[in-house]
């Protein structure tokens, strides 16, 4: 009895310390799911997709890529598979990983019509593998195309190539054993407005680029929460997610893809009623149903405020800061460098580190609005971007540091090796439209070349492209005592900082032109830039060295003809 006893203890302080560790693992799962999404989305390319025209360049190389059919056996007993591929049921995936190349092979998933392609791709990335595309020609077209198929079921061949995680293998298997059987996640048009209709509870998602919001509009969905996510900014805001994993969600796309690699990243973190609109938005607005035009965050109040209170630009220098660091109250100092710069070089001794592409993904590592905040990098180009979108957000005393950190460090002033502790502080709510805005903005564009064009760029595009536009931002006495830059037949338009926001109407009017924007050095174009990036304009650049910089290299300037 007492052994029995003794047993029964032991288990239940096993269990006991089995359920106390859950969470500990949940977060490790969860962290592995977050890196591994996030490298995909970060370096995708196409939204990792493959056309037939380019597939059959790639089979014709010594080196072609893994050709994988994820449709099932009677699919392929009656149809064929295409010659060479390996075939793995879409459902058993995840059992026959034995079956798959290394990592870091190319591989190309098909299916039928690109969708079960499209959720395997996905999900591979969450056992490891790094370079999958998802083949988006109907297997029927491939045929109907003449291009190369085999009869039958094509022999199966362990690989024994890769070792994918454990844990990621089991989630995948449980979320494909579920949904990677018909329907596959498809829901359609018809469904959804039944479905907006019935279930008022039920939660859309819509997965396109903010310019897509703007420009094209977004599903009417009445009274049911809509909450719009970019997908390349997917994970980084999965704050934003249904916090109720058995909610119904339905998510959408321009037409299908997008939303399907939404759906099964969802599936992978155990949400359990998740369906991909099949013709996205596209299907939805052609067959008539319910649109809606899109409220864009106001960000013209929070940028006319900074432009009308700020002081120098809102910069600040070395000598400057080290004063204000030595104070009872000193600023919070806010690094945007990369990682690998911070593990490199070290940082500013008590500065906050967050990457600027991920600046908007990471607000509660941040102070109160109100709070002094003073940004920096390498150079001061980057703080100057994150300066100007911090205020978009909230914050209302935030500076850029024009000093670089080469030069910090030189004078002697005090930094520390590595990468600080992190420390989350939530203490800022900031609006999740204008969050969402800004992260988009910030994951397209705060990466390199951060929107730089130096003056033999520009030089040459204003000869190539005479239909770009120029934008000179300095005040109108500038212009007269030193004159302009020369952009021969590609138009200028001068709209001073100050008035940047108040005269919106001048801003072009293609969100899609080629536009490049000066001042004197290049700060108040960088923050010009960043407004315009964050309005939807996607082909900006600020001039590296402003008009001084281009009146040195010795290029062309013109007198300026007052209006």
């Amino acid at each position: 009895m007492k052994k029995k006893l003794h047993v029964l203890v032991s288990l239940l302080v096993l269990m006991s310390m089995l359920v106390a560790a859950m969470p500990v693992f949940a977060d490790a799962h969860s962290a592995g799911l977050d890196a591994a999404y996030s490298a995909m989305l970060g370096s995708m390319v196409g939204y990792n997709t493959a056309r037939a025209d380019g597939l059959l360049v790639e089979m014709a190389e010594d080196e072609p890529p893994f050709l994988l059919d994820v449709r099932t056996t009677p699919e392929l007993e009656e149809n064929g598979h295409i010659e060479g591929a390996v075939h793995i049921p879409l459902a058993d995936l995840a059992k026959n990983t034995a079956l798959l190349p290394a990592f870091d092979t190319p591989i190309v998933v098909y299916c039928g019509s690109g969708w079960r392609a499209t959720i395997a791709m996905t999900v591979m990335y969450a056992m490891g593998w790094t370079d999958v595309r998802a083949l988006k020609t109907t297997f029927a077209d491939w045929v109907a195309a003449g291009n190369p198929v085999a009869e039958g079921v094509p022999e199966a061949v362990a690989l024994d190539a890769a070792e994918p995680n454990a844990d990621a293998v089991a989630t995948v298997d449980a979320a494909l054993s579920v949904y990677g059987v018909k329907p596959y996640g498809v829901i359609d048009a018809e469904g959804l407005n039944t479905a907006l209709v019935e279930d008022p509870e039920m939660v859309v998602m819509d997965t396109r680029r903010t310019s897509e919001w703007t420009d094209k509009g977004i599903i009417d969905t009445g009274d049911v929460e809509l909450i719009s996510i970019p997908l390349e900014r997917f994970v980084a805001q999965k704050a934003l997610w249904p916090a109720d994993k058995d909610a119904h969600i339905v998510i959408y796309c321009g037409s299908g893809h997008r939303s399907t690699m939404a759906m099964a990243i969802l599936w992978t973190y155990g949400y359990t009623n998740v369906s991909s609109l099949k013709g996205g938005f596209g299907g939805w607005a052609e067959a008539e149903y319910p649109v809606a035009e899109y409220a864009a965050p106001d960000l013209g109040t929070p940028y006319a405020a900074m432009l009308e209170n700020m002081v120098g630009y809102n910069t600040a220098k070395a000598d400057g800061l080290l004063v204000e660091m030595a104070e009872d109250t000193p600023p919070f100092l806010l690094d945007v460098r990369t990682t690998p710069e911070l593990e490199e070089k070290g940082h500013i001794e008590g500065a906050v580190h967050i990457p600027l592409s991920q600046l908007a993904a990471n607000l509660d590592l941040l102070p109160a609005f109100d709070t002094p905040i003073v940004a920096y990098c390498g150079s001061g180009w980057r703080a100057t971007i994150a300066m100007t979108a911090l205020h978009a957000m909230g914050w209302t005393d935030v500076r850029a540091l024009k000093t670089t950190f080469a030069d910090w460090v030189e004078a002697g002033n005090p930094v520390a090796e590595g990468l600080p502790e992190v420390m989350v502080l939530d203490v800022a709510e900031v609006d999740p439209q204008v969050a969402v805005f800004t992260d988009a903005t910030l994951g397209a564009y705060g990466v390199a070349p951060y929107g730089v064009i130096d003056a033999d760029t520009l030089n040459t595009e204003l000869i190539e492209d005479p239909e770009m536009i120029v934008i000179d931002v300095r005040r109108a006495e500038e212009l007269e005592e030193k004159g302009v830059i020369d952009t021969g037949e590609a138009a200028l338009v001068h709209i001073p900082l100050e008035e940047f926001i108040a005269q919106m109407e001048n801003w072009p009017a293609e969100k899609g032109a080629h536009i490049d924007i000066y001042c004197g050095s290049g700060h108040r174009s960088t923050m010009a830039m960043t407004i315009l990036w964050s309005y939807g304009y996607t082909d900006v650049s600020s001039l590296k060295g402003g008009f001084n910089g281009w009146a040195e290299a010795e290029y062309p300037i013109a007198e300026y003809a007052a209006p």
